[in-house]
């Protein structure tokens, strides 16, 4: 691999990022203005988890593998809520 390919997949698609997350936050606006509460909570959990996840890439490339990995982790820490959350809300729909 040449080192020019290897500095272009470092490079992170900023434009496709800010249109993620522009849809992400016009998503949990068209959530809060339709009052699901509980659905824009579970996006915007998924929202942050993924930047964590993304940040934590970003750092790891960087060569910052330890503060690579609070980020890692807090990352699983937010997606571990959701699943939670969002498990026991299935169970709940499910069984009851």
């Amino acid at each position: 691999m040449s080192a020019s390919s290897a500095a272009s997949e470092s490079n992170l698609n900023w434009t496709a990022i800010a249109a993620l997350y522009a849809g992400l936050v016009f998503g949990i606006g068209v959530m809060l203005l339709a009052e699901q509460y509980r659905n824009a909570a579970w996006l915007g959990l998924l929202g942050c988890a993924g930047g964590c996840t993304a940040y934590g890439r970003v750092l790891t490339q960087q060569g910052r593998a330890r503060a690579a990995k609070w980020w890692n982790r807090a990352s699983g820490v937010l997606y571990a809520v959701f699943f939670l959350w969002a498990g026991t809300v299935f169970l709940r729909a499910l069984l009851g």
